[in-house]
C-alpha cells in the first residue's frame, strides 16, 4: 500500500455523496504526511445510517461482514451493533 493508493481511493470515492473518511493505519499517516510503517490495507469508516449506500455505490463488489472474527456475506440488511466491519472486494480487480 501506498499514498498513490490513497489518492486513488479519494479519488474514486469522489462520486460517494455521503461522509467517508480514512481510518485505522492510514488516517494517522495521512495526518501527519509520512508513512509510518508498511500497511496491508485501506480501511475507510463511514456512519452506520450510510452503510447501504456506500452497498449501492459499490453494488459490483463483494461484501462480507465479520460476527465474531468469522466472514459472512453481507446481502441487503442493514447491519446494527455490534456488527461494525465489513470487508468489500472489487471483483472486477480483485482489490480488497
Amino acid at each position: 500500500m501506498s499514498f498513490e493508493q490513497c489518492h486513488h481511493i479519494t479519488s474514486f470515492m469522489s462520486g460517494f455523496n455521503k461522509t467517508w473518511f480514512f481510518a485505522g493505519g492510514w488516517a494517522i499517516d495521512l495526518f501527519i504526511g509520512k508513512e509510518t510503517r508498511q500497511h496491508k490495507n485501506i480501511e475507510i469508516a463511514l456512519f452506520r445510517k450510510d452503510q447501504l449506500h456506500l452497498k449501492e455505490y459499490l453494488k459490483e463488489w463483494d461484501f462480507k461482514k465479520v460476527i465474531k472474527g468469522e466472514f459472512y456475506p453481507w446481502e441487503n440488511e442493514f447491519l446494527d451493533l455490534p456488527i461494525h466491519e465489513i470487508h468489500a472486494l472489487n471483483k472486477s480487480n480483485g482489490a480488497n
